[in-house]
């Protein structure tokens, strides 16, 4: 009764009023979760495309990051894919908590994710690359079966000129197919 009341009092009676209050706050939540990945936690695809949309100049260096998690399918043919969604989500929190949360961290792809850092210059780009790397290390330790391993390329906006963060994005692509390459080689020779 006195929740109704309340209402009554806070809505002024108007019914109306109250639906369009009730049909904002789902609207707000909807919007939220259209832009959240729902197995790690990390803004989307779709909040990557509007940021890469969004970002039109650089004011100060800045430099894309993407990573790209090694294996995954490997992991879900020989492990299933509840282990290949925890590889994913492990790999999630050890970039986010490793990288700053002033910087964007989300997840552009199955498995690759990218970081956009501003005001930073190349030295503290890969002191923080050394610190995923680090953090990636101390999950293998302690892994009984699914290790991480992933491959990473980046780009600075100093580097290009007319650059813009798709410049920045496919440059940081090219440079992680680079790095995966070279981990294929040396992994090969390992082999032999």
């Amino acid at each position: 009764m006195y929740i109704n009341n309340y209402l009554n009092d806070f809505f002024a009676g108007d019914i109306d009023g109250m639906c369009k209050y009730i049909n904002m706050k789902k609207n707000k939540e909807l919007n939220k979760l259209a832009y959240i990945d729902l197995h790690t936690g990390l803004p989307n695809r779709s909040r990557v495309e509007e940021l890469l949309i969004e970002y039109h100049q650089f004011e100060k260096p800045t430099a894309m990051i993407i990573f790209d998690l090694n294996d995954l399918k490997e992991v879900n043919d020989t492990l299933g894919h509840i282990a290949g969604d925890t590889l994913i989500m492990n790999f999630a929190h050890i970039i986010r908590t490793s990288i700053p949360e002033k910087y964007f961290v989300g997840r552009y792809g199955g498995d690759e994710f990218i970081a956009l850092l501003n005001d930073v210059s190349e030295d503290e780009v890969k002191s923080i690359i050394k610190k995923v790397q680090d953090e990636a290390n101390r999950y293998n330790e302690l892994s009984k079966q699914i290790y991480i391993e992933f491959a990473y390329g980046y780009a600075l906006s100093i580097n290009y000129q007319e650059a813009n963060l798709k410049v920045l994005l496919n440059q940081a692509d090219k440079n992680m197919y680079e790095c995966k390459t070279r981990m294929k080689q040396a992994k090969q020779n390992l082999k032999k």
